[in-house]
């Protein structure tokens, strides 16, 4: 019965921030290939449900992320970083760094915001990033 609860807060803590799923799933005591599983899995449900709530969220507000004009804009290092994040890189940017350095859903909701139109391609580019993240991940923990 704990199994589950474990399981559970590795589902829950990979949805969040990613990089951590796999060091719990380690701590836990799970298998190799259960923390790939396990933290893929987690992953892939919260890239989904993030990206289909940011999807609401910019239809629902749509004049509200709309560039305003303003005398004077204020960038701090986090949003410059995700400017030439986007820019530069675009969606395969967004979902290589999104579930190391960004969290899944700061990185979902700018996937939803800036690439929602082709649904099924953005899911799929982010699930293949938060797949190879795991691999990676687990790897590096297991092997030393």
């Amino acid at each position: 019965m704990d199994t589950w609860y474990e399981f559970v807060s590795v589902i829950l803590l990979s949805a969040l921030k990613f990089f951590a799923g796999p060091i719990l799933a380690k701590s836990l005591g799970f298998s190799y290939l259960q923390s790939i599983l396990i933290s893929s899995i987690g992953g892939f449900l919260g890239i989904l449900f993030f990206f289909k709530l940011g999807s609401r969220i910019v239809r629902f507000f749509p004049n509200y992320f709309n560039p305003v004009n303003k005398k004077r804009k204020i960038f701090s290092k986090k949003n410059k970083f995700y400017v030439i994040l986007i820019r530069d890189y675009g969606l395969f940017g967004i979902a290589l760094f999104s579930p190391i350095l960004i969290s899944i859903p700061v990185g979902s909701f700018l996937a939803a915001r800036f690439f929602g139109k082709n649904t099924n391609m953005t899911l799929a580019v982010m699930s293949m990033s938060v797949l190879f993240w795991a691999i990676s991940i687990s790897t590096f923990l297991y092997l030393f």
